[in-house]
């Protein structure tokens, strides 16, 4: 959530709205100030030209949606070097080429993907040259699991 209210905002607010609604802001502690306005500085003693409100995420919500490397993976253990890799396409491009998977890949040895001589750190850029794909797996156990799966995992310990 994000709530931007600029010293306009404040003027036209009636004061006791403005007072609880400073009040309830200091003290909530998952939300913080980015900027406060002029007209507001002596009543808060914070310098600012405008005020954002905005949630400060949980550590459960950063790591959720934090970028996990590959080499991430590799560094913790969760894939290694020659693990199998494979790319699921999407069905319409799996039919046109006459197969479901772009098979072949492997982690390499710094625990990236390589795909026609170019290495990859995260899935996105290789989804980029891989049209079409639907998602990324690796072969762990002797089973295919998907890329997101390992990820998570991660999440869960280096969250």
């Amino acid at each position: 959530m994000h709530i931007h209210l600029d010293a306009d905002d404040f003027s036209r607010m009636p004061q006791n709205l403005r007072t609880q609604l400073l009040d309830w802001v200091f003290k909530t502690k998952h939300l913080q100030f980015e900027r406060v306005p002029a007209n507001l500085q002596r009543e808060i003693k914070v310098p600012a030209k405008q005020l954002h409100i905005f949630e400060i995420p949980t550590q459960e919500e950063n790591a959720e949606h934090s970028q996990v490397r590959l080499s991430q993976l590799f560094d913790a253990g969760i894939t290694k070097k020659g693990m199998s890799v494979r790319v699921k396409l999407k069905r319409e491009v799996a039919k046109k080429l006459q197969r479901d998977y772009i098979n072949g890949l492997e982690i390499s040895v710094k625990g990236t993907i390589v795909y026609n001589g170019e290495e990859f750190d995260k899935p996105s850029p290789l989804a980029a040259k891989i049209n079409g794909w639907e998602y990324i797996e690796v072969k762990k156990d002797d089973k295919w699991v998907r890329l997101e799966e390992l990820r998570k995992i991660w999440r869960k310990t280096n969250g």
